[in-house]
């Protein structure tokens, strides 16, 4: 039969010993064509190709490299951005610089990059097990775990525990974290080789009860502690100050830099905010994808009208009963417009909590209502969408 025939000559072509060179120079080919049909930068194909064909690329391309990885659940691109900007003051640096965090996008950013000794590439958090047991790294920055797309990655706890497994597989190596955060003291309680880094007590929006043991953690001190088996009570490794998640992920990533003789930046913050024109009226984007991002992008609104793009597609997570999980207050006094592909749900979860709002179809006809800047929060889908249009646009 025919598919049997295509099966057998697939399954004969991986079993093969396929060079790497040639596994990477195909990749290429596929990344080039990409390109030029304008379907994107090509490196989650260009990677797939290499890994189909060498199914152990990821360790090969890591050999004598020195690998920082960072994971989280928001942050990972600005971080990792920030942190490779920093090293470039004592040596070239590569990395997954598309956002591309799987294994198919950190493959191509390797084998596009031969010539840099230091990656720095960001992790997506399922990925982060196979990527410490295939990459090898000297050094891990983790900097947040909550809810995110819990059709794919299912609940917090069950992510923070398979990263504790997998740390505690390698103690070899040197992890940074955010130890304000629960669910990362409780990945690496039992890791010798841990820099705890305090920024003073946050609430965390998924930590009530205490991902150790399942007790109530107690939030009334300086710190969340769990009364039943201590989680918490580990003394901080150094103290550090950052009011946002944005300036907090950079003094993290300047501890990092700091191991590899990086005393002094200018470096400043960085954040996933894009200017788009539309017409007459300049959009201020910022990529919100979970509860703790919108939460986080809420309270640092400036004056000015709103617009809230809700999709629930794909990446942005099939279940939009996160809505109810966020404080929309802030919003009150702005004027705000709803849309996108889940406007009803997020327009009713606004009139629960008694915010004034307009619903819209379309971005187009939401913008059309004020002059001027207008902040704009948008699902992944959605940001990914004006981001892209916005670069063809500029690319004519």
């Amino acid at each position: 039969m025919p598919g049997r025939l295509v099966l057998k000559a697939t399954t004969s072509l991986t079993d093969m010993s396929v060079p790497l060179s040639l596994a990477i120079a195909l990749g290429q080919i596929v990344a080039s064509a990409s390109r030029a049909l304008r379907l994107g930068a090509g490196a989650t194909a260009s990677g797939r190709v290499i890994l189909a064909l060498r199914p152990d690329a990821l360790s090969q391309l890591s050999r004598a490299r020195r690998i920082i990885l960072v994971s989280g659940t928001n942050g990972k691109t600005s971080t990792a951005a920030l942190l490779r900007e920093l090293l470039e003051a004592v040596g070239g640096v590569g990395g997954n610089r598309t956002g591309a965090n799987l294994d198919s996008g950190m493959a191509a950013a390797l084998a596009t990059e031969p010539r840099h000794r230091m990656i720095v590439l960001e992790v997506d958090e399922m990925f982060l097990p196979q990527a410490l047991d295939q990459l090898h790294p000297e050094r891990l920055l983790l900097l947040n775990l909550s809810r995110d797309q819990l059709h794919r990655t299912s609940e917090v706890r069950m992510v923070a525990r398979s990263w504790r497994d997998v740390i505690d597989r390698h103690p070899e190596i040197d992890v940074v974290i955010d130890y304000e955060d629960p669910f990362l003291a409780y990945v690496t309680r039992h890791h010798a080789r841990t820099t705890r880094v305090g920024f003073g007590k946050r609430a965390h929006i998924d930590a009530a009860s205490c991902p150790e043991c399942g007790a109530l953690l107690d939030w009334s001190g300086a710190r969340y502690c769990c009364p039943r088996c201590a989680l918490g009570t580990q003394p901080e490794t150094l103290h550090a100050f950052g009011t946002t998640a944005i300036d907090r992920n950079l003094e993290l990533a300047r501890l990092v830099a700091r191991h590899y003789g990086v005393s002094k930046d200018s470096v400043e913050p960085k954040d996933r905010l894009v200017e788009i024109a539309l017409g007459q009226v300049v959009l201020n984007v910022r990529l919100v994808k979970n509860p703790a991002s919108w939460i986080e992008a809420l309270s640092a609104l400036p004056e000015g009208p709103v617009i809230l793009i809700v999709n629930a597609r794909g990446v942005d997570g099939l279940d939009t009963s996160w809505l109810w999980d966020v404080d929309y207050s802030s919003l009150r006094g702005h004027e705000v417009v709803v849309t996108g592909e889940r406007r009803l749900d997020a327009s009713y979860r606004l009139h629960v909590a008694g915010i004034e709002h307009r619903v819209c179809e379309n971005l187009v006809e939401a913008a059309s209502m004020f002059s001027g800047p207008v902040s704009v929060l948008a699902s992944y889908t959605a940001f990914t969408a004006l981001t892209t249009k916005s670069r063809r646009k500029a690319s004519r």
